[in-house]
This record gives structure tokens, sequence and C-alpha cells, in this order.
């Protein structure tokens, strides 16, 4: 979702933040929150190994199937 949110914003040059809040249907702070989100930033926020998730405890069932 970040990177297509940064995709769209093109530095500038492509939709505003309250074009991409509309085509996305979610909040303009949401949009504002990750355009000012450095690159590295992102991949530390995706790749944090303590955060975890309801549906870790099943995982290994769900790539079973």
């Amino acid at each position: 979702m970040i990177h297509k949110i940064k995709a769209l914003h093109d530095n500038g040059q492509g939709l505003s933040v309250r074009a991409i809040s509309k085509q996305l249907s979610i909040s303009r702070n949401t949009v504002r929150k990750y355009l000012r989100l450095s690159e590295a930033a992102i991949h530390g926020q995706q790749s944090d190994p303590s955060r975890t998730k309801k549906l870790d405890d099943y995982r290994s069932y769900l790539v079973y199937l």
C-alpha cells in the first residue's frame, strides 16, 4: 500500500493527496503519513520481527493449505 501511494504521488508530479485518498478509499491523513516516510523507514517498519500478527499461530496450517 505504501509503495502504491508513493507511485501515485510521484514526488508531487502525480495525483494529489486528496485524489489518492479517494482512489484508495483511505484517509488523507494516512496518505500524508505514508508520503512523509523514507524508504529506509518503510523497509524497517515492514520487516520488524517483533511485530506479531493474530494469524502467526496458524501460519503453518495456512501455508499447508
